[in-house]
């Protein structure tokens, strides 16, 4: 007969574990010079790894590399999310032009990744 029932006693434990892990992991002091992966920087800014990859390609966020990894810093990706970059007004442009620059953007994009790029021929 065991004075503790073993089930019991293992999901304590793993209760006990997960709490003092996220009590460990939570405790970590934020350096401002800090490079962050980009998966940790789209958490932090609550966007995709995707949006940050395009910010670095764009140029509105610093990207370090480090190997085949591409790195950020906090300090400039807070600065990014304290002021963020202003956005022309779309409405003195008409659906036509906002399309035509949309597709030059695209084109570009795909240049530069050595892609063939489309011809777009007006009517």
């Amino acid at each position: 007969m065991s004075l503790f029932n073993e089930n019991e006693l293992r999901e304590f434990l793993r209760s006990e574990l997960r709490s003092a892990v996220k009590e460990v992991l939570g405790e970590k002091p934020a350096t401002p010079g800090e490079y962050l992966s980009v998966t940790d920087a789209a958490k932090i800014a609550s966007v995709t790894g995707q949006s940050i990859r395009s910010w670095i390609h764009s140029g509105r966020l610093r990207g370090y590399k480090a190997g085949r990894v591409h790195r950020v810093r906090r300090d400039e990706l807070e600065s990014l999310l304290a002021n963020p970059p202003s956005v022309e007004p779309d409405s003195e442009l008409t659906p036509e032009e906002m399309a035509e620059r949309d597709l030059r953007e695209y084109d570009a994009q795909q240049c530069r990744k050595g892609a063939s790029t489309r011809r777009v021929t007006k009517a």
